[in-house]
């Protein structure tokens, strides 16, 4: 018994051409080369630093401009940004109503000592403006607060009181 099986025709438009191919690699490598670095990226400790200082500092310029006047006139400077070596804290009021300028507990927050920020001390009025006289972070404005690590990040404070990061 002899099975005969029928050749089928070959078909012309089996597979992938050259050029295609190519534009396939094209495209993979250019979303390669936009996309990979936003993933592989060095220099988050200081990005995501920078934003909890912009936070921080937009907190407690708001407290200060909602704050009123005690007796001396004086309560908003209860309302600052203290930035060590290695921490920050702000000022408050505390419940009995007097400035609480020292950290208490959880309120410091503590980063890594990889990253080298500028440190001082940043008072605001009730205008949300810097108050340069008792601002040791800043002797004029517009103020610059650099973070220093793998990257440099910095935040400034306009004469206005605009927060932001540059």
């Amino acid at each position: 018994m002899h099975l005969h099986i029928p050749l089928r025709p070959h078909c012309r438009y089996t597979g992938f051409t050259l050029v295609e191919l190519v534009i396939t690699l094209i495209l993979i490598a250019i979303l390669a080369v936009t996309v990979a670095p936003k993933f592989l990226r060095s220099g988050v400790d200081e990005l995501s630093l920078r934003e909890q200082l912009v936070s921080r500092l937009q907190l407690v310029q708001t407290q200060a401009m909602n704050s009123y006047p005690d007796e001396n006139n004086n309560h908003q400077r209860c309302f600052f940004l203290q930035i060590d070596a290695h921490s920050y804290y702000s000022g408050e009021i505390d419940t009995s109503g007097r400035c609480r300028d020292q950290p208490i507990g959880p309120t410091t927050v503590e980063f890594s000592e990889r990253l080298t920020v500028s440190q001082g001390k940043l008072v605001f009025n009730g205008m949300g403006r810097v108050i340069l006289a008792d601002s040791s972070l800043c002797r004029r404005l517009p103020c610059r607060i650099t973070i220093q690590g793998e990257q440099s990040q910095a935040i400034v404070i306009e004469a206005e009181g605009y927060i932001h990061a540059e």
